[in-house]
């Protein structure tokens, strides 16, 4: 059995290449022991023996290439804090499978040492390893050549062209989630006065959060229909962003799908603003694009959408934090 794991915002998925799917909530599985938790994996998908697992936990900026598990410095991070929500369940999950001794690779995210376009590079980081992840679903199984926008509690969109990652908009750097979003002026001015950090700024900068709403399940039915509605047009307008990137490489026609929770709520609103087809994707595509990951190092993969498989020690040193050029 192949086994894909999506550290999401909200919540753990796993998934295998068959597509079958079990997931569980960060908080929930942050009261586990690594024993509960692999018993559960093993047992909600339905497998004895586990070939190989693929991960992918947090922001993975100090990794370029896929490697082992056991070789991955710090979990794959240059430093342990950053932004999002820190809940401790993703973290059990990890120590959960390095315990378990099922053979294990680590995902990169998509940062500025990665190789992209290198305009991007402006940007410290650009998307989290479950994207990775979810990408590859897409290309193993629909297109080449394709833009993705993930649209839920935080919003992040990247761009495959022949079958090669060239870029990423992180979510604290255009559109907000429905969660999570950039910093504006306003959070700017209450960061400096001392009124909150940047990532509780992070935290709290999303639509829903600037209505006074933690979920939609609390909106009224106006305020749910308009929290959509600014969902849709920001992804639209992050979409269109990135099509003008691929325009400029020469292919102004990527195919175009949507992530995220409420991606079957919104796809044919971002659909008509865009003038374009657009194809939602399922809640599960980012763990079962990991498990094809595993699937396909496992036979002898040595490039995932050009990101090298190094399946030898990684050295930390050797990664460089600035490397915009």
């Amino acid at each position: 059995m192949f086994i894909g794991v999506d550290h999401g915002t909200t919540a753990i998925r796993f998934a295998t290449p068959e597509g079958r799917c079990w997931e569980i909530g960060r908080h929930e599985a942050r009261c586990l022991s690594a024993e509960e938790i692999v018993e559960m994996i093993a047992r909600n998908l339905g497998g004895d023996i586990v070939e190989l697992v693929a991960l992918s936990y947090s922001m993975g900026d100090a990794l370029t290439g896929i490697v082992r598990l056991e070789d991955a410095p710090n979990r794959g991070l240059i430093q342990q804090d950053g932004a999002g929500q820190h809940v401790g369940g993703g973290t059990q999950v990890y120590e959960a499978i390095r315990a378990s001794g099922w053979p294990a690779i680590l995902l990169p995210g998509i940062h500025r040492a990665s190789n992209i376009d290198p305009r991007l590079k402006v940007f410290s980081h650009g998307m989290s390893p479950e994207k990775v992840g979810l990408a590859y679903g897409v290309f193993r199984g629909r297109s080449r050549s394709f833009i993705v926008c993930d649209a839920s509690s935080n919003t992040v969109t990247f761009a495959v062209l022949d079958g090669k990652i060239i870029g990423a908009i992180d979510a604290p750097i255009f559109a907000p989630g429905l969660t999570q979003g950039p910093l504006d002026v306003q959070a700017i001015r209450e960061i400096d006065s001392g009124k909150m950090t940047a990532n509780q700024a992070f935290n709290s900068g999303g639509i829903l959060s600037k209505m006074g709403r933690a979920d939609l399940e609390q909106c009224l039915p106006e305020e749910r229909k308009l929290a959509l509605e600014s969902l849709s047009l920001f992804a639209a307008m992050e979409i269109n962003a990135l099509r003008v990137l691929c325009r400029d490489w020469g292919r102004p026609d990527p195919e175009i799908f949507l992530a995220g929770s409420p991606a079957s709520e919104i796809c044919s609103r971002v659909a008509e603003l865009l003038g374009e087809n657009v194809r939602p994707l399922e809640r599960s595509a980012a763990a079962r694009g990991c498990a094809w990951v595993a699937k396909d190092v496992f036979g002898g993969s040595k490039s995932i959408l050009g990101l090298d498989v190094d399946l030898v020690p990684v050295d930390l040193e050797r990664i460089p934090n600035e490397s915009y050029q």
